[in-house]
């Protein structure tokens, strides 16, 4: 019987913290002797929701308020947290940072700073529009990482951005790489003749360490947020975005990537990627590829768009083949014996998930996404192969992204290991900055618990690994952890996925 557990909830009022450095303290914590759960996180009404959800009572608390949510076994255990904490939040300052001035606004700090021209924010959804404003009538682009901002007060700021020829980078937007600095989870990749227009984080980090493990840099990684290619927004950033690349003389091939654009908007972004005058490369994410056409080149996986991207950098033209899946190095698999169960795919990168699906689905493996979601400890449910994204926001309730924390997704693997009609668990981990300091640790340990609770069952792991040899978590020694737990390793999300079918008996593409 487990020890009983104890709660502690503190609101800290007028201490605003960064959501993306609040995450990684939360982890920080929730590592600490005796401690079960830990949750720091501002106080909107969104997230106090989500604790409520998670089986806290948090009291009135406002956006500006800092939030701590603990579970342990002890009140002691608890109260160290609290105190480590504290430190947590001061870190990272030396004695002469704690006396310079910090600024209280956009413009104070612009004041401080006049030769910056970007300014990257991260405060409540309720507050981030007019923040963003106040960057825009000082002149400087925006990174906008908040998110819950209403879809009115984004395309506000983006026909003012459009005006101004200002970039406005969001909102939610999670990754950008501008004149070689990363923002929000970004890989360290070197500087090169790519640029990347995208509406989706995890995709621009794979398409980023494809070329960089090529031997191709990027010159700008440019997001838009999830929602700029909907019917809505029309694209109106990724247009810009594309202008600014097209305009840039570091800049020889443009990559675009993005989730389900609406039909018309995508229709007038192939007029503008035709016009651009520099090659061009596209993959939506998730869908099998539209011909391409007028000189735009329509990728059929993210592996693809950056081959092809890297090939037309080093003088190919567009007519170059992509990366192509083909049967070279899986030759051994064909002998294999077939895995008879069934495959639950647990991803970090809802965009990684997407190209998973339909990989797996282009080889004659129907995979389906559950209505109900998977709970640790809970019977997986249905009998088909499922691909969840675990950065859904149904499975981080109460808690950081899985890029962050992986207790949820370690949990997971667990549940898929006691379930007896599971023979292959698929997983993918994206690394930079930002993300896990050592995830591969966490996921092999996990492994290793799925595989005892089978008794003599065998249990298959595939697992994609995104990261940039400079990341600094290492990605070939995070590779050679899963690797000695016994999980097979691939490069990509989509080979991951296509080993995955060739274990399951599938010969090719339907």
């Amino acid at each position: 019987m487990e020890p009983p557990v104890t709660d502690l909830l503190v609101v800290r009022h007028n201490s605003y913290h960064d959501s993306a450095r609040l995450m990684a303290i939360s982890r920080r914590l929730q590592a600490l002797p005796g401690i079960r759960e830990a949750e720091v996180m501002m106080g909107t009404p969104l997230n106090l929701e989500l604790l409520r959800s998670a089986g806290w009572s948090p009291t009135s608390a406002t956006p500006l308020d800092l939030v701590v949510a603990l579970r342990g076994e002890q009140e002691n255990d608890l109260h160290a947290a609290e105190a480590a904490l504290t430190g947590l939040l001061a870190g990272g300052e030396t004695a002469t940072s704690r006396h310079e001035q910090r600024p209280g606004t956009v413009a104070e700090a612009v004041a401080l700073h006049p030769g910056t021209n970007l300014v990257s924010i991260a405060v409540p959804g309720p507050y981030a529009a007019f923040v963003a404003h106040r960057a825009l009538d000082a002149g400087r682009h925006v990174f906008l990482f908040s998110d819950n901002v209403p879809l009115a007060d984004e395309i506000a700021l983006k026909r003012r951005g459009i005006e101004a020829g200002l970039l406005v980078m969001g909102p939610d937007c999670g990754t950008a790489i501008v004149a070689g600095v990363g923002l929000g989870f970004a890989n360290r990749v070197r500087r090169g003749p790519v640029g990347i227009v995208g509406a989706s984080g995890t995709g621009i980090q794979e398409v980023c360490c494809h070329l960089d493990a090529l031997g191709v840099g990027v010159s700008h990684a440019i997001g838009t947020g999830s929602r700029d290619l909907g019917a809505a927004v029309g694209g109106c950033m990724t247009g810009l975005g594309l202008a600014v690349l097209a305009a840039d003389p570091a800049t020889a091939v443009i990559v675009l990537v993005a989730k389900h654009p609406d039909p018309g908007v995508a229709a007038r972004i192939h007029g503008l990627l035709a016009g651009l005058g520099k090659p061009a490369v596209v993959r939506y994410l998730g869908e099998a590829p539209p011909p391409s056409r007028d000189g735009v080149r329509y990728a059929g996986s993210l592996d693809e768009a950056a081959t092809v991207a890297a090939k037309v950098a080093s003088g190919d033209g567009l007519s170059s083949e992509g990366s192509g899946l083909g049967a070279q190095g899986l030759a051994s698999e064909s002998r294999a014996k077939r895995l008879s169960g069934r495959l639950v795919g647990l991803f970090g990168g809802g965009s990684l998930a997407a190209e998973a699906r339909l990989e797996l689905a282009q080889a004659g493996i129907e995979v389906t996404v559950p209505e109900d979601m998977l709970r640790p400890g809970a019977p997986i449910p249905g009998a088909a192969h499922i691909v969840v994204d675990t950065g859904d926001d149904a499975y981080t309730v109460g808690r950081p992204h899985p890029m962050v924390d992986q207790a949820v997704r370690c949990g997971l693997i667990r549940t898929a290991g006691a379930d007896p009609t599971v023979d292959l668990v698929l997983l993918d981990l994206v690394l930079g900055d930002g993300a896990h300091p050592d995830p591969a640790p966490e996921l092999a340990a996990a492994v290793r618990d799925a595989r005892r609770l089978r008794g003599d069952r065998p249990l298959a792991v595939v697992a994609s690994v995104c990261g940039a040899a400079a990341d600094p978590q290492d990605p070939a020694r995070q590779r050679a952890v899963l690797e000695e737990a016994g999980v097979r390793v691939e490069g990509s999300a989509v080979r991951a996925a296509w080993l995955a079918a060739t274990l399951l008996g599938a010969t090719g593409r339907s």
